[in-house]
């Protein structure tokens, strides 16, 4: 979610470096904007706005006593704007700093985790099996760079990459995986661009994503959607956010 809120701070003139997860706290409507443009798109699942929302991360803002409040906010944020589903995002960290971040959004009951991020496989599959020791929730993992393989997860995604290479992923992830696939290709986010280039890459992104789309479902993929900066946006059951 963090990129289409990056697009927004592009439009209010904000400082782009400024905790994106803060703002949960600080500009609801914000975040609830966000939301709704993924509403309003079609979307029937979101991600939180809490990718970074652990410790290690918070503290470089001198935030961390306001985790617990940044995650909960994330959740009932998402769930105010009527998804049917919201997925809970966290960044891939060291054990104790992970599982203190689901421990604060679990409370909030969100109908899934999102593990985000890139490592060795060993690394993300004991985040994996840390995460499932705390709860039953379906959990979405990234796939690891192959030979390796993930491990635990419910749904496997790619990493953003432009259209054609996640198309070859998809292929090279289906003979490798059983599990159900999220596929979202990366357009970027087009910095230092008007308001109204960034609408018009929107809309060649649109027509690129309608072929893209046909073509990752005939070859397995099931989660769908535009990535405009790092964490993908999709609808599920191999539909596309336009």
């Amino acid at each position: 979610m963090a990129p289409l809120i990056t697009w927004q701070l592009l439009d209010l003139d904000m400082d782009e470096v400024e905790c994106m997860e803060y703002l949960n706290l600080m500009d609801e409507e914000l975040i609830l904007e966000t939301h709704r443009r993924f509403k309003l798109a079609g979307a029937n699942c979101t991600p939180t706005n809490t990718l970074w929302a652990n410790r290690t991360a918070l503290q470089q803002y001198g935030l961390e006593e306001a985790l617990v409040d940044i995650n909960q906010y994330g959740v009932r944020l998402a769930r105010e704007v009527g998804f049917e589903h919201v997925l809970a995002t966290v960044g891939l960290a060291e054990t104790e700093v992970l599982l203190e971040q689901v421990a604060a959004l679990l409370p909030e009951s969100p109908d899934g985790l999102w593990l985000v991020g890139e490592g060795e496989e060993e690394e993300l599959n004991a985040a994996i099996e840390s995460i499932k020791s705390q709860t039953n929730l379906p959990l979405i993992a990234p796939a690891a760079k192959a030979p390796a393989k993930t491990q635990g997860a419910d749904i496997i995604y790619a990493m953003g990459s432009p259209l054609q290479e996640s198309l070859d992923e998809v292929r090279s992830l289906s003979q490798l995986y059983t599990e159900p696939l999220m596929i979202c290709p990366d357009a970027g986010t087009p910095e230092g661009t008007t308001k109204q280039q960034r609408t018009m890459a929107l809309n060649q992104l649109i027509d690129s994503m309608a072929d893209f789309a046909l073509e990752a479902k005939a070859l397995g993929a099931q989660f769908i959607g535009t990535a405009p900066g790092s964490s993908p946006v999709f609808t599920g059951s191999a539909s596309v956010v336009t």
